[in-house]
């Protein structure tokens, strides 16, 4: 998806909440936003909104002086939904199609995003799921690649997600004879989850880490690191998390299983669909 006039509402939006969110005063604030109108201002309209994303948050992390200003806000919200995992691996464990239900957790997971909305409603996000409100027209062919997969590769987004992503790894990995690839951003971007995030959760335990080499919110294949783009070309089934992968990745020469939640109106419109509506979208 290439920007559209409302991504750069959206654009300064987020620039302004980052702003506040490490602690800037309001001169830092007014500075943050000066600076992200002028790099709007040279933007391509050829550019992803994750590329936008990359150069204004990029910025706000150097002149706020931190390499991940955001740290403990995703320590914590790791922490947070860690209390859920028994929960949520009961859930899936006496639905009536389990990973169905890991499926549709997983989406329900991409409501923590504070660089798409300032605030967020996980209960009711996870309370739609585990009702089966989701509309996930793409899961029977889903189901089906994952049959006959023996590399299935999981393109992560957002700390907190990334711990119901687990629970859906975990079930894949109980039901079927495959190897799991996890990859991540290369560096601090809002809240999204690095090697660093990872390592802490454990999840090297269950699968394999790999580090997509970008820092910003989304994945551009061409920028990817080798061992990314390898993964990507030999798995027999991609899964790629969040709006921003969605927006890099759509238009991919390979079928990819997205995962995510539309959170804007923008994005809702391109794709045909409510906004914040669970979507399983198949390239």
């Amino acid at each position: 998806m290439k920007l559209l006039p409302e991504c750069y509402l959206c654009a300064m939006r987020q620039a302004l909440a980052a702003a506040r969110l490490v602690g800037g005063d309001e001169d830092f604030q007014h500075e943050v936003m000066t600076r992200t109108a002028g790099l709007l201002s040279l933007a391509s309209r050829d550019m992803s909104p994750p590329e936008g994303g990359e150069q204004f948050y990029r910025m706000i992390r150097e002149r706020s002086g931190s390499p991940d200003p955001f740290r403990e806000m995703k320590k914590k919200q790791n922490e947070v939904v860690e209390e859920l995992l028994p929960w949520l691996r009961e859930t899936v464990a006496a639905a009536e199609d389990p990973l169905l239900m890991a499926v549709r957790l997983a989406i329900a997971g991409n409501a923590v995003d504070p660089g798409a909305r300032e605030s967020f409603n996980l209960e009711k996000s996870v309370m739609e799921a585990v009702k089966g409100e989701a509309g996930l027209e793409a899961y029977t062919a889903f189901a089906e690649r994952l049959v006959a997969a023996k590399l299935v590769l999981v393109i992560g987004d957002n700390c907190g997600e990334i711990v119901f992503d687990r629970v859906l790894i975990e079930t894949m990995l109980a039901r079927y004879d495959i190897e799991v690839v996890l990859a991540v951003r290369g560096g601090p971007i809002i809240n999204d989850v690095t090697m660093v995030e990872a390592e802490e959760l454990g999840l090297g335990e269950i699968c394999t880490l790999i580090s997509t080499g970008l820092e910003m919110p989304g994945t551009l294949l061409e920028r990817a690191t080798s061992e990314f783009q390898d993964a990507f070309k030999k798995a027999d089934l991609v899964i790629a998390k969040g709006q921003g992968n969605w927006e890099t990745l759509e238009d991919s020469d390979r079928e990819v299983f997205f995962l995510f939640q539309a959170k804007c109106p923008a994005a809702a419109a391109v794709i045909g669909c409510r906004e914040l509506q669970p979507l399983m979208v198949l390239s």
